[in-house]
């Protein structure tokens, strides 16, 4: 059974070289049917659904890169990339937001709730806390409906990632036979 995440993140180890892995990414974005937007650096890529099809769930996939030390003498270095398919930051930020909300209100609950006791009165305040609980597990359900509405998306965008790394990696190998004296099969 696959771990429930708001936002999944994966990871590829790949041994061709950034430059040819990024223009491979933006090439496969441009080229996918429908296309798909994005910014694409040697340092980060974004690659998101269009505007013209994007919703409030849409997902995107933000990729970064991580050198790999050699395993051998004489190896090629290789790079991780790490990918995180999520809600634009402006969704995410607004989750965040709810939960800290929500956690302020469960702190706040809980010290007037105390006070309330310690004075002798009726501790209502106190019943912030499971409401807060019970808001804070709606927000995170919500989060997983968001992924049920965007799971199209979500594929496409993975699909997208997929196809640019065996491309990128099948260049870069064929690059290397050439290097090497010739084109073999």
């Amino acid at each position: 059974m696959a771990d429930l995440q708001m936002r999944p993140r994966f990871a590829v180890d790949v041994t061709c070289g950034l430059e040819t892995l990024v223009a491979t990414l933006e090439e496969v974005a441009r080229e996918a049917e429908p296309p798909l937007a994005g910014h694409f650096s040697v340092r980060h890529c974004l690659v998101q659904i269009p505007p013209a099809r994007r919703a409030f769930w849409s997902p995107e996939l933000d990729v970064t890169f991580e050198r790999l030390e050699p395993e051998a003498e004489g190896a090629p270095a290789g790079h991780r990339v790490r990918c995180l398919l999520g809600p634009r930051a402006t969704v995410w930020t607004g989750f965040a937001f709810v939960f800290a909300v929500l956690g302020a209100a469960a702190v706040a609950g809980t010290l007037y709730g105390f006070a309330q006791l310690t004075l002798g009165q009726t501790p209502w305040a106190l019943l912030a806390v499971p409401v807060a609980g019970v808001l804070a597990g709606l927000n995170y359900a919500s989060s997983f409906i968001g992924q049920g509405l965007a799971l199209a998306q979500m594929y496409e965008l993975r699909r997208a990632f997929d196809l640019g790394v065996e491309r990128a990696e099948e260049r870069a190998r064929r690059a290397a036979r050439e290097r090497a004296g010739g084109y073999q099969i």
